[in-house]
């Protein structure tokens, strides 16, 4: 080996643990990308309703909310490799009784509800854990990178998952959860083939009780206006762009539209994440961060606005594809500074904490979409969801932390001069 190579900074490429960790994250995607698609619409199929739709989909969010403090404080308390086998392996148990209750013609609402709820409470409880092991794995300076690839991999896999899943729908009712229960078997074999240890505090560390942790999280957050900005532009974006696809997909399935065609849109919208994927990474080193993150949330606001007065399904598509453009610059920025600044003894809290606030609304997008549809019709329900997609640009716009931050280069220096550095706590991995 050269002097050079041994002076030459990492690459992801050059990290095995890393590979191992993308793997068992990709094959979980494609079966939960698959799965999450046609679920709404396995439930369309089995209750006829899209209330009784809308309502599964609002206990499915209640499962995840339920599990997601929880979850936090497991991830920074449990080695969290272990963690991320145990989610893989529920994963499996919990869609093998849903493909044994739709092969018996068991299926009903209070049983998919169930279900539904219990699947999203085990993945908000176990599945913290894999985000929260990436700063161990990855050096700092590689942190927005691999952002940038996890949103280029996610894009990707969504590119396929719609198509896919209805393509696998219009087969039999069973292939979409029988998709995600091998997704959830390969992330178990990669996750088996790491060889770190990822304990979330150092050797020896004195044990904390789960009050005092929590106080910790909170009173860091609270210490922080940026991360209450970004709290208060999550949770209205969240809810409205999600809420506004989701009143899509429904209208679309009871106009009669085939799953594997609505699934087309959901295409669109993944090559257009995966474009601004490939794009990310310059993105993040070369312009501010704060104006890649409020530009698409500004451009996702104007999409929004067209889609309920666009006149056809490639109206809607053309939409998608602005919506899509910037989300995964979007991401990569604000994900990878807000881990840089996390310590790694927090991740899973302040993790839980931010997803909790973030998603702490979106449980109301399946019942507004399903029951809005059926009460005062497409038209007025969409604009809602735009309405509430316009408040989380305005909230980016015209708050000035978000706005200050500078480029990914200057994430260091900037965060010790505004008091949100955290200090250097990586625990041994060995």
């Amino acid at each position: 080996m050269t002097t050079a190579d041994l002076a030459a900074p990492p690459t992801l490429r050059s990290l095995p643990e890393y590979r191992r960790w993308l793997i068992g994250d990709l094959c979980l995607d494609i079966g939960t990308g698959i799965g999450m698609f046609a679920f709404p619409l396995i439930t369309f199929m089995v209750t006829g309703s899209l209330g009784a739709t809308g309502l599964v989909g609002l206990v499915q969010g209640l499962g995840s909310l339920a599990g997601m403090i929880p979850g936090g404080l497991l991830a920074d308390r449990c080695e969290r490799r272990r963690l991320r086998l145990f989610a893989g392996v529920t994963g499996m148990l919990v869609q093998t009784v849903l493909i044994a209750v739709l092969a018996a013609g068991w299926g009903s609402l209070v049983a998919l509800a169930v279900l539904a709820f219990v699947d999203r409470l085990r993945g908000a409880l176990l599945g913290t854990a894999s985000n929260a092991m990436l700063k161990q794995i990855v050096p700092p300076a590689l942190l927005p990178r691999a952002f940038a690839i996890n949103e280029g991999r996610e894009a990707a896999v969504e590119m396929g998952s719609g198509p896919l899943g209805g393509a696998l729908l219009g087969i039999s009712i069973l292939f979409p959860p029988l998709a995600q229960l091998l997704g959830n078997a390969g992330s178990v074999l990669a996750t088996l083939s790491m060889r770190g240890r990822y304990r979330p505090h150092l050797e020896g560390a004195p044990p904390t009780r789960v009050r005092d942790d929590l106080r910790e999280a909170l009173a860091w957050t609270l210490s922080q206006r940026i991360r209450l900005q970004l709290m208060g532009v999550a949770i209205t974006v969240n809810l409205g762009v999600n809420g506004l696809i989701l009143a899509v997909i429904l209208n679309l399935a009871s106009e009669g539209v085939p799953a594997a065609r609505i699934g087309l849109l959901n295409t669109v919208l993944a090559a257009s994440i995966l474009a601004g994927a490939i794009a990310a990474p310059r993105l993040v080193d070369r312009a501010p961060t704060g104006a890649v993150a409020i530009a698409p949330l500004l451009l996702m606001a104007a999409a929004g606005a067209f889609i309920p007065f666009a006149p056809g399904m490639l109206w809607i598509a053309a939409a998608y594809a602005l919506m899509g453009l910037g989300l995964a610059p979007l991401n990569a920025a604000t994900q990878g500074f807000f881990m840089h600044i996390t310590p790694v003894a927090m991740q899973g809290r302040l993790g839980a904490l931010l997803g909790l606030v973030s998603m702490g609304l979106m449980p109301l997008g399946p019942v507004l979409a399903g029951w809005g549809l059926e009460l005062v019709g497409p038209l007025p329900t969409m604009l809602l969801f735009a309405a509430i997609t316009l408040m989380g640009a305005l909230i980016a716009l015209l708050g000035p932390d978000l706005r200050r931050i500078p480029v990914a280069a200057r994430w260091e220096s900037y965060a010790r001069e505004q008091g949100l550095a955290a200090e250097d706590d990586r625990p041994d991995e060995g």
